[in-house]
């Protein structure tokens, strides 16, 4: 369906922003790394499905191209950033082939058709046939590594970077990490992956890796906790509120009065919360009436079930996130004490260097073997 085809109150309420704190914060660390990226780095954004990282990118996007804006001015073929989202694999095994034609196409590569390996080359009946597989990946990639030099690209961001670890049975996921440290290090640039919590697989990887890559959590909503001092029930609120008061159609009086029930069926996610709400605004408007009710918004609300298996993923990257005690790194590393930046490092006590016993009467010779046979001098 086009744009065209849609209708205004709908996509009015799709491009509706809201800038809600956990976002907010989560785009400031990104902007932060960025600012000062080191080369060849791993930035890893990751949250809960529908917390809004998509989002995150959209304004990431945005935020470089202003950056460079004198740069792209004065330098047509400077690329502030590579984004694509990372595409699904059909088979069960990712294909970085199609990971590295969409890279180029996003760039607006030309002739991606046209680049083989034309060193390779197989005998046939008496026949050489040269470059017979076109468009492999080692070409692709050196493709991809030519335009980004050349073309001074800065950033790669790659949405839904979790389909990367979309691998085959007896494949280890982890190789697909150290692919992608490679990348980076060839590039010579940072890589920017967005997606789920199982990108944390990046903090299981190789020392290298990891003393390579900067985790940013974008957390979900969640009750007991506060952010920036504000309890998350109130900064949920308030971002349902917004969404309401963008929905240009008659609603049931008091829904702002059950915040706590759109909190509970959307899992305490703003990206949840506003797909349930566009589902409600649609049904509304196929009616004779128009208006948002109970009912409506009862009827497009998740399951219980589906809900469960949101809050489980979630609770299971948070559990992954957690660190663990000072203690137990201090005591790997063979330490009877946890050092501490407020106190003081214990001083050992140093004995004094052991001389040699003697032994024997003072002027008693010590016993020893005498030379025997021949003349000594």
């Amino acid at each position: 369906m086009s744009n065209d085809a849609i209708d205004p109150r709908v996509a009015a309420f799709r491009s509706k922003k809201v800038k809600h704190a956990s976002l907010d914060l989560a785009l400031s660390a990104v902007l932060r790394l960025v600012k000062n990226s080191r080369p060849e780095s791993v930035i890893v954004l990751l949250g809960p499905s529908g917390v809004g990282k998509s989002t995150i990118v959209e304004a990431l996007e945005r935020h470089l191209i202003k950056h460079y804006a004198e740069r792209i001015q004065s330098d047509p073929g400077f690329l502030p950033f590579i984004s694509i989202k990372a595409p699904t694999p059909l088979d069960g095994n990712f294909n970085w082939k199609d990971l590295f034609i969409r890279m180029l196409h996003a760039a607006g590569e030309v002739l991606i058709k046209r680049k083989v390996l034309r060193h390779f080359e197989v005998e046939l009946d008496g026949s050489t046939l040269p470059s017979v597989k076109g468009m492999v990946r080692e070409e692709l990639r050196r493709s991809l590594e030519s335009l980004v030099r050349h073309r001074k690209v800065p950033f790669i961001i790659l949405d839904e970077a979790s389909a990367i670890l979309r691998v085959k049975a007896g494949v280890r996921p982890l190789l697909q990490f150290e692919i992608l440290k490679s990348l980076a290090v060839e590039f010579r640039i940072p890589l920017i992956l967005v997606g789920a919590y199982d990108l944390l697989g990046v903090l299981e990887g190789s020392g290298q890796l990891i003393r390579r890559s900067d985790v940013i959590h974008m957390r979900r909503y969640a009750a007991g906790k506060s952010t920036s001092g504000v309890p998350d029930e109130d900064r949920f609120t308030d971002v349902l509120n917004a969404f309401l008061e963008s929905m240009q159609i008659p609603k049931e009086p008091d829904l702002l009065a059950h915040a706590d029930y759109f909190f509970v069926k959307s899992v305490g996610c703003v990206g949840v919360l506003k797909d349930w709400l566009d589902r409600a605004l649609v049904d509304a408007l196929s009616t004779p009436e128009q208006v948002l009710t109970w009912d409506i918004i009862k009827r497009q609300e998740l399951t219980n079930r589906q809900l469960v298996r949101l809050v489980n993923e979630a609770l299971a990257g948070e559990l992954r996130l957690e660190d663990v005690p000072d203690d137990d790194l201090a005591s790997l590393l063979g330490l009877d004490y946890t050092p501490s930046i407020h106190i003081a490092a214990p001083v050992m006590p140093i004995d004094p260097p052991k001389g040699r016993k003697r032994t024997g009467r003072v002027g008693q010779r010590g016993p020893s073997r005498d030379p025997v046979g021949g003349a000594h001098v």
